[in-house]
């Protein structure tokens, strides 16, 4: 009786949901060339992000927050929410895998939310007093702007479509050595074009410890195989949940965390981060209309 009568009270709870979510008023906020245009709209963003923290930057509007991408998409598909905050990498992944999601291109600091570089860059994230920081920051110095800018492109083309083979990538180290050990990289694996799962092991994806026949690819995955290399170790890449990857780093289950993680000034408080191997813009997903 008792599972019967829990059966019931999660179907009027999901039935309570769909009619809350079909009676929302939806907002189309397609035409908006600022963030001042998005008064009135139900937006949304993954929590414990400074794309949460942005959103408080905009007047008028219902902020909501998810724990993870997959939920934001899922929301935005179901009329839950009118838009998300991504950087415009993902954007391009998530708008090229769906015709009828589609982001507004704003530009941080002009168009778009007050930032700062730090707000904006994702680095790699190290415990308090690591050597490996000063170590990681000369092998960041020496990768060009138009090599990041190239390896974002080929990961944005190769998240469409993971298991197929695209070639050479534009970021990639001639060292074979790895007798100065093990490189263990924590990461979420569910965050493209930065960082994802798939089954195979095409186009140098490293396979995800304890996750047998899965497999990390994504931005992330080959600066990691990279910063390993050139420090002459051998790279292990550990799944964990957004919010177990700091509390990781800081037990010593892991070395270090590349996962699309920006350095702000809270999180600094933690853990000690490199210098930004990318930035971004911030944009807002949405899906298009009719």
């Amino acid at each position: 009786m008792k599972r019967v009568l829990s059966i019931l009270m999660i179907a009027v709870m999901l039935c309570s949901a769909l009619v809350s979510c079909s009676s929302r008023e939806k907002n189309d906020i397609s035409g908006a060339a600022t963030i001042a245009d998005l008064t009135g709209a139900t937006l949304a963003a993954q929590a414990d992000t400074f794309h949460l923290t942005a959103l408080g930057q905009v007047e008028g509007i219902t902020v909501m927050d998810y724990p993870d991408f997959t939920d934001l998409l899922n929301a935005l598909n179901s009329g839950a929410i009118d838009g998300y905050v991504a950087e415009e990498p993902t954007a391009l992944s998530v708008c090229a895998a769906d015709a009828t999601l589609k982001y507004l291109p704003f530009i941080n600091n002009d168009t778009g939310f007050t930032a700062t570089d730090a707000e904006t860059g994702i680095a790699v994230a190290f415990k308090t007093g690591s050597e490996m920081v000063a170590k990681v920051n000369t092998i960041i110095a020496g990768i060009t702007a138009e090599t990041r800018s190239e390896l974002m492109k080929q990961i944005v083309t190769m998240s469409e479509n993971p298991d197929t083979e695209i070639g050479a990538l534009a970021l990639a180290s001639a060292n074979t050595d790895t007798s100065n050990g093990t490189l263990k990289i924590a990461m979420e694996c569910a965050y493209k074009p930065f960082n994802w799962t798939q089954t195979t092991a095409a186009n140098g994806a490293v396979a995800i410890q304890g996750k047998d026949g899965m497999y990390a690819n994504g931005y992330d995955v080959q600066v990691a195989k990279y910063i390993a290399a050139e420090l002459g170790m051998a790279l292990e890449v550990h799944q964990y949940e957004w919010d177990s990857l700091l509390p990781a780093v800081q037990s010593g289950a892991v070395d270090g965390i590349i996962a699309g993680m920006s350095p702000t000034a809270e999180r600094e408080e933690q853990v000690d981060f490199t210098e930004c191997y990318y930035n971004s813009n911030l944009v807002v997903i949405y899906k298009a209309q009719g």
